[in-house]
């Protein structure tokens, strides 16, 4: 080389451009792994969303068929005590009120709530 010269030797950019080729690759590698990381993130977050979802239905169904169970044994327990301070027949069958009332009863049993709800719905208001 001529002291003039400020060229690099030729070995000397092939094997720069060597090392940024292989810094690409070793980026495009990096970016696929965290594309394969954030694709099983999503897919455990969707199993575990679905588990949950499971899970609620489930309960509910639970709760669903306990409130039924409990509604049906207060009404026959009403109604056993009608017939047996009666003439051996219910006076009268409970009307929407009655029932209204009942199942307010059971769902602040099931969710332990102490305090009724108001007759009034725009008592709260």
């Amino acid at each position: 080389m001529t002291a003039g010269n400020n060229n690099p030797p030729l070995d000397a950019v092939e094997q720069a451009m060597n090392t940024v080729l292989q810094a690409e690759r070793s980026a495009e590698d990096a970016i696929a792994d965290c594309k394969q990381e954030a694709l099983r993130t999503v897919q455990a977050a969707q199993e575990r969303a679905q588990q949950i979802a499971t899970r609620t239905d489930e309960r509910l169904a639970l709760c669903h068929m306990r409130c039924t169970a409990r509604v049906s044994r207060e009404l026959k327990a009403r109604q056993r005590a009608e017939t047996a301070d009666g003439q051996g027949q219910p006076t009268h069958q409970p009307d929407d009120k009655v029932l209204a009332a009942l199942v307010a009863a059971v769902a602040r049993d099931l969710i332990g709530s102490t305090q009724a709800e108001s007759d009034d719905p725009d008592a709260s208001k």
